[in-house]
């Protein structure tokens, strides 16, 4: 008996159950089939150009390097990089640059760095400048012929010179003792790099070691007769023996220096201290021959005996 013959015997109404349960198994299994079934049946039943979009998707996820991790520094706060950080970033970024180009990249201005370089001009707490003229060396070098130099700090002291006067003339007629003289004369002269020994003998010399008996008295305080030209004419006078040093002191240093050596050297200390012209000539004894004093034919050498005298 042939399959159909035998469909053809059953019952019509039992053909109609059994389509229904087939029906039913038929549709469970298209659904656990959807279930289980895997992923990559789906992936190979998409279309060719979704496979190729995938590919180069994953071939540049693979490929791009990963982002550059920065250690970000923290500042005093805690949330913000100490000062100069970014500077210094900046500042790798550019030797990066250099050794990829094969040379220097020309720095760019950046509105950080401009503050940074105003805030380093303005701040209270920087250093000074340095001086821009070298010290003053000490000395007690002498010469012959009017060749001692000028410039220097002299490397005595007060009693010195103030023993040199008192030896040869026991009862000097100035304003102030000997000694006090002496100390006003290391004071100032040290002040502007002008030795002391030098201006003490131009001083003795002037003065006749205190004797005085010509135009100028004692009580001026006028020690190396400033302003006084001759002829009767006594010269400027001083207040105070500290203010006869400084003006005697201030006169030189517009002979010896091209600029002010310090406040007090100016025309308020000395009056005839703008009249010097030109000023920074003289740096031995005697280049002030024709310029202090007129002719003033051997007039360093003069000064200069005394020179030696105290430099034993």
């Amino acid at each position: 008996m042939s399959s159909r013959d035998f469909l053809n015997r059953l019952p019509s109404q039992l053909l109609v159950r059994l389509a229904g349960v087939g029906l039913l198994l038929g549709g469970t299994t298209l659904v656990l089939l959807g279930l289980f079934w895997p992923e990559e049946q789906e992936s190979a039943s998409a279309s060719p150009q979704t496979l190729m979009q995938t590919a180069e998707l994953v071939t540049r996820e693979q490929t791009s390097p990963a982002p550059a991790i920065v250690d970000l520094p923290v500042g005093p706060d805690r949330r913000q990089p100490p000062p100069g950080w970014w500077l210094k970033q900046q500042g790798a970024k550019r030797g990066t640059a250099e050794e990829e180009a094969g040379g220097p990249v020309p720095p760019t201005p950046s509105a950080e760095t401009a503050v940074s370089g105003t805030d380093e001009e303005s701040a209270p707490n920087r250093a000074a400048a340095a001086p821009t003229t070298t010290a003053v060396p000490t000395t007690r070098a002498v010469g012959t012929g009017g060749s001692t130099p000028i410039q220097g700090r002299w490397g005595g002291t007060a009693a010195d010179l103030a023993n040199y006067l008192t030896a040869n003339n026991a009862a000097p007629r100035f304003t102030v003792s000997p000694k006090e003289l002496a100390e006003l004369y290391v004071r100032y002269a040290n002040e502007v790099g002008l030795r002391a020994d030098v201006l003490w003998s131009q001083m003795l010399h002037e003065t006749g070691f205190g004797k005085y008996g010509g135009d100028v008295r004692p009580e001026q305080n006028n020690y190396a007769g400033i302003g006084a030209v001759g002829g009767g004419v006594a010269g400027h006078s001083f207040a105070t023996p500290a203010d006869g040093v400084r003006a005697h002191v201030a006169h030189m240093v517009a002979y010896v220096y091209s600029e002010d050596k310090a406040d007090w050297t100016n025309s308020a200390t000395d009056p005839r201290y703008d009249l010097v012209n030109p000023r920074g000539k003289v740096r031995v004894l005697s280049d002030l021959d024709g310029r202090w004093a007129v002719p003033g034919n051997g007039y360093g050498a003069a000064i200069e005996r005394h020179v030696i005298a105290l430099n034993p």
